[in-house]
């Protein structure tokens, strides 16, 4: 399984229409093409005015396949011509979900989550990816038992993992952020993952107010 992760930038004031446009019509109409979407989220702390979406796809054919069907359909050109001129930036990006760690995931909808990027060294990914297999993502889980998706580069920016958990809320995620911190396993582990480390960035978002979790119990 692939994952295409776009994140867009949408003008100042535009945020708003964008989801009324986009919740009204366009989600049903890219769910009908690619399903549901993995995750969907507006920006709450950090960089302003974004969202981000996540969509599985089994293979980079079928991404193709997929998409061309959408675009050619009538009903995603019109909203296409709704949106134009909202937008200040669009990127995207194909990444694997990384088999064989310890992480669950929850089947409720999150009320938060917390995407976290974080860029390597240059042939440090393997070595990552290894170490959490076999020691940190157990420690990890103990204080974040919910995971929507831990993601691995592929196309597009290099060397790059994204890991996203969900919360109920600000004070729940500071709370098993300061127990993570504290935990002597944890540490060190950190002595291990930061040196591979090139760059952090962490942002808080909500889930947009059309998208459920798939598989969720609401």
């Amino acid at each position: 399984m692939i994952v295409e992760l776009r994140r867009y930038t949408l003008r100042p004031g535009q945020l708003a229409p964008y989801l009324g446009a986009y919740g009204e019509m366009g989600y049903a109409v890219q769910r009908r093409h690619l399903g549901p979407a993995l995750g969907w989220f507006v920006a709450d702390v950090g960089p302003q005015n974004q969202v981000v979406h996540l969509w599985t796809y089994e293979s980079l054919a079928a991404m193709e396949q997929q998409r061309t069907a959408m675009a050619a359909d009538p009903d995603w050109l019109a909203i296409k011509r709704r949106m134009i001129g909202m937008f200040a930036a669009q990127e995207t990006s194909v990444m694997t979900m990384v088999p064989n760690l310890h992480y669950t995931s929850g089947v409720e909808t999150p009320g938060l989550v917390d995407i976290r990027t974080y860029t390597l060294h240059h042939g440090k990914l393997p070595e990552l990816m290894q170490f959490l297999r076999d020691e940190a993502s157990a420690i990890q889980a103990r204080h974040w038992p919910d995971t929507i998706a831990y993601l691995a580069s592929s196309v597009g920016p290099l060397n790059r993992i994204v890991h996203i958990w969900g919360h109920n809320d600000h004070a729940e995620r500071l709370a098993r952020r300061q127990a993570l911190l504290a935990d002597p396993d944890w540490q060190r582990c950190l002595k291990t993952i930061l040196p591979m480390l090139t760059d952090m960035e962490t942002m808080t978002a909500v889930p947009a107010p059309f998208w459920d979790r798939p598989n969720s119990t609401k």
